[in-house]
């Protein structure tokens, strides 16, 4: 593995781990230091001499420093566009890296709704719940996502999908993944409160439809009532703004999910509400429900709750307005829209009360 590692591809890998170079090389190969007082000497160029040494040193102090088996560490430096997200489970009572093939089954099965309904969320917009046939890159998405095998010390399901994946109807891997985290954030939130009431209609804003509760839940087991995590690292080459840090949800967590996902099926959007921010996406349909829509990331208000940055669905009422939205988006322009939700077209939206305004 470490003769097939890339010198650049470790130099960006190192930089982005917080190590600094120094200014000077010795014997022709790069100094790099980190903070708690190792430091390591990287090949200055791709064939240089001892460069098979070399890296084998700076894999192993790498495990050392990040306490992770230097196969890992060696399979994202090569992947540097790979986006990984870790779904982990607690079995009692078993050796690690096993559970029971019950609960096995559920979490695998869990893993997969979770990326297939937040795969629909990104091409059809975000619902109280989904019905019907999935669309065509739901497919396309599960073919090229990647399962690894366990790992120790839990039963530990890691998915891996290339940020830069091109899928059908111009979605990439980032754009789901980016998505999972943004619902995977607002949910353990919700959950962390302890009350259902948590789950209010505008909770769907962020990706969460009683699909994904459901799927959420399986992770807690056949009961649903244990812990899990859900992790994430994102590929260096593709820069984002999402964190790192795992988000845990406690025992128990599971069977609020399952009680949010019944209460979730029963609502319907309603109120007035405010999205500020730019156009992320356009979409000009068919029939009449799916004209003149756009999608606006950015501060979202609504009533009297707090304010959080939101992807909102807008449905704009004919096509002068949309071919304004063209042309903000085309300058990447911020807007303002305000009006009502509505979901009676079983998407979540925003029906403007006209149009909307340029704030650039």
């Amino acid at each position: 593995m470490a003769t097939a590692l890339r010198v650049d591809d470790i130099a960006s890998y190192l930089a982005g781990a917080g190590w600094v170079r120094a200014p000077r090389d010795w014997h022709g190969a790069e100094v790099w230091s980190h903070s708690e007082d190792y430091e390591v000497l990287v090949p200055s160029h791709d064939g240089f001499g001892d460069a098979r040494a070399r890296i084998t040193e700076v894999l192993g102090c790498l495990a050392i420093v990040e306490d992770r088996p230097v196969p890992d560490i060696a399979a994202e430096i090569a992947r540097p566009d790979v986006d990984t997200q870790f779904f982990r489970t607690f079995p009692v009572d078993r050796d690690a890296g096993y559970t029971s093939v019950a609960e096995g089954y559920r979490a695998v099965q869990g893993v997969r709704d979770v990326l297939a309904i937040t795969t629909r969320t990104v091409v059809q917009g975000p619902h109280f719940m989904f019905a019907g046939r999935p669309p065509n890159v739901v497919a396309d998405l599960l073919r090229t996502a990647e399962m690894g095998p366990t790992r120790a010390g839990s039963y530990m399901l890691e998915v891996r999908l290339s940020a830069r994946a091109a899928l059908a109807g111009g979605i990439t891997g980032r754009t789901v993944t980016g998505q999972i985290y943004e619902a995977i954030v607002a949910a353990r939130e919700a959950v962390s409160t302890g009350r259902l009431s948590a789950f209010e209609d505008d909770i769907v804003t962020a990706g969460i439809s009683a699909n994904f509760c459901t799927a959420l839940s399986d992770l807690g087991g056949t009961d649903h009532a244990a812990p899990f995590e859900i992790g994430f690292r994102w590929g260096r080459a593709v820069p984002t703004d999402s964190g790192t840090s795992s988000q845990h949800f406690p025992a128990g967590a599971g069977l609020l999910l399952r009680e949010a996902a019944d209460q979730l099926r029963t609502l319907d959007a309603s109120g007035t509400a405010t999205i500020s921010g730019r156009i992320e996406t356009l979409h000009h349909g068919a029939t009449r429900d799916e004209q003149w829509r756009i999608s606006v990331r950015g501060e979202f208000r609504t009533g009297s709750r707090p304010v959080r940055r939101r992807k909102i669905w807008v449905r704009l009422p004919d096509q002068a307005a949309y071919d304004r939205a063209i042309e903000a988006h085309h300058r990447q322009l911020a807007v303002r829209v305000s009006g009502e939700l509505s979901s009676s077209t079983g998407r979540v939206e925003l029906v403007p009360d006209r149009g909307f305004d340029v704030i650039d």
